[in-house]
């Protein structure tokens, strides 16, 4: 999977040439850069070759042991260090003077792009110090065709009957779509724009109108991105540009599609929030006055686990809880990693269905420390 997701990440046309366009106006020689959930390691090796001195790569996947063994067998062990594991983990010895990152979503900011540059500038970054991307805008227009079978297929044959509640789901949901210009019934409209090199709010409100170009059925909201990498510098995935990379855009459906007549407007209200990424939008048929409401929060699947839990109650552990701390007491370099298994085997024998597994949890717990 991390193969398959680079290969396509890495060979998205003209994204590469554009990075390095801004690397190159931006970087001076000598800077330090922190590449934020740098995959491969791609922006932290062109950042070298423009002339940085230093780069850290931060990632929490498996990606990030591919960008170590490049940097190995590329000798730039010294210049390059891979840190894996969150962002809003890491500490690094001394702030950097460049922040890179390229999680520019399908809208931009879904990717969690706002919330990530929000924690490393305060964090990791000098005063002064410059970001790529510099900016988002984001652009919409309404849209039809295929992209609806994203709600609609669950009410329709072959799908059984009983998963029709699903839809409801559905319609609350971002989809990724790649988008033709004739699949959009109205032109372009910019929705609004973020800066990612300063204060953003928690919670974005942008309104926009959307005038329709021809008689159609309206089935939702396409949505795209331009980010500013640097002044200038310019990355698109609109549907409108030849030089767009090639990357899909989101589409944010209606609960049911309705008919547009040529020249009438469509109001369209989206509201968003950062950590974790939300989207709320509403649109409104221009005929019937009816406005269709959605929320990605409504089509979120919840357990009772991921609520928050009420504070005013008296806390307590879960038998996982309560075994993860007999773990860390028996953390205490006296006792060794079979040892502490066969504490857990005995003092909570049904954590799991199997033995094997008790003995993985408690090994996951060890994490890193259990090769060491």
């Amino acid at each position: 999977d991390i193969l398959e997701e680079h290969l396509d990440y890495l060979s998205l046309t003209g994204r590469r040439d554009l990075f390095q366009q801004a690397l190159t106006a931006v970087i001076e020689s000598g800077d330090t850069v922190a590449d934020l959930g740098c995959g491969f390691g791609i922006l932290g090796l062109l950042a070298l070759e423009h002339g940085a001195d230093k780069v850290w790569g931060i990632d929490g996947s498996d990606a990030i042991e591919m960008a170590r063994e490049t940097v190995r067998r590329l000798g730039l062990s010294e210049r390059y260090t891979c840190v894996r594991g969150s962002t809003f983990h890491t500490k690094l010895p001394n702030r950097v003077d460049l922040l890179v990152c390229d999680h520019v979503g399908y809208f931009g900011f879904d990717y969690g792009i706002v919330a990530m540059l929000a924690d490393a500038r305060r964090r990791l970054l000098k005063p002064g110090g410059k970001v790529i991307p510099r900016g988002i805008v984001l652009q919409i227009a309404g849209a039809e065709g295929d992209c609806r079978e994203k709600v609609d297929a669950w009410t329709h044959d072959p799908m059984p009957s009983y998963f029709d509640w699903v839809r409801e789901r559905a319609a609350n949901t971002k989809f990724r779509y790649t988008f033709k210009p004739e699949e959009l019934s109205s032109p372009a409209a910019t929705l609004g724009a973020i800066r990612l090199d300063e204060e953003v709010p928690d919670l974005l409100s942008f309104n926009a109108q959307l005038e329709i170009g021809r008689d159609s059925e309206f089935a939702g909201l396409a949505c795209w991105f331009d980010s500013e990498l640097a002044p200038g510098i310019w990355m698109t995935n609109s549907p409108f540009a030849e030089d767009r990379i090639n990357r899909p855009c989101a589409f944010l459906p209606c609960r049911e599609a309705f008919a547009v007549k040529a020249g009438a407007v469509v109001e369209v209200s989206i509201k968003i929030s950062h950590d974790p990424v939300t989207i709320t939008w509403s649109i409104q048929d221009p005929s019937s006055g009816q406005i269709h409401r959605h929320s990605t929060w409504s089509g979120m699947v919840l357990q009772k686990a991921d609520l928050i839990p009420d504070q005013a109650k008296a806390s307590k552990l879960s038998p996982r809880g309560n075994a993860r701390r007999t773990i860390l007491e028996l953390a205490d370099s006296k006792h060794s990693l079979a040892e502490i298994e066969k504490v857990i085997l005995t003092n909570f024998p049904d954590l799991f269905p199997s033995d094997a597994e008790i003995c993985r949890f408690v090994r996951r717990e060890f994490g890193a420390n259990v090769a060491s």
